[in-house]
């Protein structure tokens, strides 16, 4: 065969080839065009609540058909995504180590879901009280007075102090205490509330640490507390509790001044 007629067999190749890779790019461009996720999707929503004051056995069987029977009637019984115990197996199962430590997060699609689950708060779960709250809180934020005071005393050289004030000296709360003690059937010793309990019972207002001191003795003499492994941190959670109920009364009952105040000018 002469050179001649090689030459146009070459040439017919070349004119080939073009073609060839075009098509691979323009598959490689269909891929990377699904594979890409679409602008207009909406985000998933996640909307994460803290469920406390369980029974130390509880499962997370235990916990969502409680919750699908409380949500379903108001249409968003499949709204829950997930239940994350603390303790355990991460399903609320006793390990050999960690055991439910009495509080879990349960994370909802929804916010309607969320929203009819926080109503669930104080009411009965196995025969105890449970805690519902969101997990994200507002801090609270120093008066600016207070702020200008702890930077003139560090550029002065002088250390910041914190700022915790104490509201009932700690003999007083002893003696409520010991009252609590005394009126509660035998079924609270004073010694039940470590020093940690008893100095946050001194940073409330004088009311709100006897309305504590109350509560504890009240689900003291009602409940069984021989399941509680850690009376200290169970009776932190009640005056934490009853603290937040009285700050949230104080801030309604001053909201309410304002616009009395308001409305009278």
């Amino acid at each position: 065969m002469s050179s001649d007629d090689e030459k146009p067999a070459a040439a017919g190749e070349k004119e080939k080839k073009p073609k060839k890779e075009k098509k691979e790019k323009r598959e490689k461009g269909d891929r990377a065009d699904v594979s890409k996720p679409s602008s207009s999707a909406k985000p998933e929503e996640t909307h994460t609540l803290f469920f406390g004051q369980m029974p130390f056995d509880t499962k997370a069987s235990d916990i969502m058909p409680w919750l699908k029977a409380n949500l379903t009637r108001h249409g968003c019984g499949f709204d829950i995504k997930e239940i994350r115990m603390a303790g355990g197996n991460g399903m609320g199962t006793p390990g050999k180590d960690k055991k439910f430590k009495g509080f879990a997060f349960v994370d909802f699609s929804t916010n309607k879901a969320a929203k009819k689950a926080l109503k669930l708060h104080q009411t009965l779960f196995r025969g105890r009280p449970v805690t519902v709250e969101r997990c994200t809180r507002k801090e609270f934020m120093a008066p600016k007075a207070d702020k200008r005071k702890r930077e003139a005393d560090a550029a002065d050289g002088e250390p910041e102090k914190k700022m915790l004030k104490v509201l009932v000296e700690p003999d007083v709360v002893k003696e409520m205490v010991a009252e609590a003690v005394e009126n509660s059937e035998g079924t609270l010793a004073e010694g039940d509330l470590d020093a940690k309990v008893l100095s946050f019972l001194g940073l409330l207002p004088r009311d709100t640490c006897q309305k504590a001191v109350n509560e504890i003795k009240k689900v003291c003499v009602k409940g069984n507390l021989s399941q509680v492994k850690n009376k200290g941190a169970y009776f932190m959670g009640i005056v934490r509790k009853v603290s937040k109920i009285s700050w949230e009364a104080r801030e309604k009952e001053r909201a309410k001044k304002a616009a009395d105040n308001a409305e009278s000018a």
